[in-house]
C-alpha cells in the first residue's frame, strides 16, 4: 500500500504464507485480486461474444494506459512522493514497484476497457 496516504489495506494485518521457507506477505495482492478478478470473470461470462469480436478494443487500451501508469508511479516512488509497505507486498518488484501495484494498474485499465465495450451501442462495436 502507498505509505503517504494510508488506505483501507494498511489497517489490515498482513496475511502471510510460508512458501519454500520464505514468508511472503500477500495483503495488497489479496485486495487487488479479491476485488477485481470476480468482476473480470463476470464481465467475460456475460459478454464473451462481444469481447471476442472486440478484442483489440479490450486489450490495447490497458497495455497503453497500464504502462503509462506504471511509468508515472515509478517516477513518484523514485522521487519519494510515496512508498510501499514491504510488510504488505510479496517482495517481487518490477523496477521499484511491487508486482501487486503493476497488476493493479493493468487490471484497472482492463476493467475500464471491458466495461466500455460492454456498454457501447451495438452500432459502435463489432457484433
Amino acid at each position: 500500500m502507498r505509505g503517504a496516504a494510508p488506505a483501507c489495506g494498511t489497517c489490515v494485518r498482513p496475511v502471510a504464507n510460508r512458501i519454500g521457507g520464505f514468508i511472503m506477505h500477500t495483503t495488497y495482492l489479496y485486495h487487488v485480486l479479491i476485488w477485481m478478478l470476480p468482476v473480470v470473470v463476470l464481465q467475460w461470462g456475460l459478454s464473451w461474444r462481444v469481447f471476442r469480436r472486440n478484442l483489440r478494443a479490450i486489450v490495447l487500451p490497458p497495455i497503453v494506459v497500464g504502462t503509462w501508469l506504471v511509468l508515472a508511479d515509478t517516477a513518484a516512488v523514485m522521487n519519494g512522493i510515496w512508498f510501499f509497505d514491504p510488510q504488505q507486498t510479496l517482495g517481487l518488484r518490477l523496477g521499484v514497484l511491487p508486482l501487486e501495484e503493476v497488476l493493479f494498474f493493468y487490471l484497472t485499465a482492463l476493467l475500464v476497457s471491458q466495461t466500455f465495450v460492454m456498454f457501447l451501442p451495438r452500432s459502435r462495436r463489432r457484433e
